[in-house]
């Protein structure tokens, strides 16, 4: 028994057209998926530098204002021969020391913060050659 194929018959010449359609379909679509994953991968890339970048800031705050707060306690104790005050909100602080401590440790802690800062993106453009994630383009 002979077996009757359901293919159409079709001419050689729409064959061709069809496969060079897929073909370019195919490529199209590669040249795509090529140009998403480098985008994907940018976009984790720069997450990843931020990341590290903004904890590396945090650390050299924290490390910064405890060194300062450190300093100033010891200078707390070489002006006025005491301790500085534990809770400047506690009722038993005069409003002399409570306002005196406060002053300085906000001012102190500020600078400490402001130099971290400026020390942890001085290290990144060196350490990268680049501006820190999110501080834009180089000033020229």
């Amino acid at each position: 028994m002979d077996q009757v194929t359901s293919e159409p018959q079709v001419g050689n010449g729409e064959l061709d057209e069809e496969r060079a359609a897929v073909l370019a379909a195919r490529d199209r679509l590669g040249h795509d998926l090529d140009r998403l994953d480098s985008e994907v991968r940018a976009q984790v890339a720069g997450g990843v530098q931020t990341a590290v970048y903004k904890l590396g800031a945090a650390v050299a705050a924290f490390a910064a204002a405890a060194i300062v707060r450190k300093a100033l306690g010891a200078a707390w104790k070489g002006a006025r021969k005491g301790d500085p005050p534990e809770d400047p909100v506690d009722p038993s602080t005069s409003w002399g020391d409570a306002l005196a401590w406060t002053a300085a440790t906000a001012v102190g802690v500020g600078v400490a913060k402001l130099i971290a800062a400026r020390g942890t993106a001085a290290g990144w453009e060196r350490a990268t050659g680049s501006r820190p994630p999110g501080k834009g383009p180089s000033p020229t």
